[in-house]
């Protein structure tokens, strides 16, 4: 089921898609996040780069965006939001500075 939500993370507002469960795991399996051997900077620049639509820059330059601000706070939090997004039946607490709300 295709979903979008749009959600405000640090004062900027994202807008999240979802993607299959298949390429989920997929990207999780590629980037090692279950293992010690975390490629955890791919992980979110692939992230970013899949699931974000708007703004389009950080759809374009996923974890590049972030670099030139220098804003490692933003792009954390992101990641968790997106994981919270994209596991909807999985409960996660509230991420400080980030607030979410559903599109229709």
């Amino acid at each position: 089921m295709y979903r979008k939500e749009n959600i405000t993370v640090n004062g900027q507002e994202f807008e999240l898609q979802s993607v299959s469960p298949r390429w989920y795991f997929e990207t999780n399996q590629r980037c090692g996040m279950s293992s010690d051997n975390k490629d955890i900077l791919r992980y979110m620049d692939i992230l970013f780069k899949n699931v974000i639509t708007c703004p389009a820059e950080v759809a374009r330059k996923g974890f590049d965006y972030f670099e030139e601000r220098e804003d490692i706070e933003t792009a954390e939090l992101l990641v968790r939001e997106i994981e919270r997004f994209l596991r909807p039946g999985k409960q996660h607490s509230a991420s400080a500075g980030a607030t979410a709300s559903a599109a229709k």
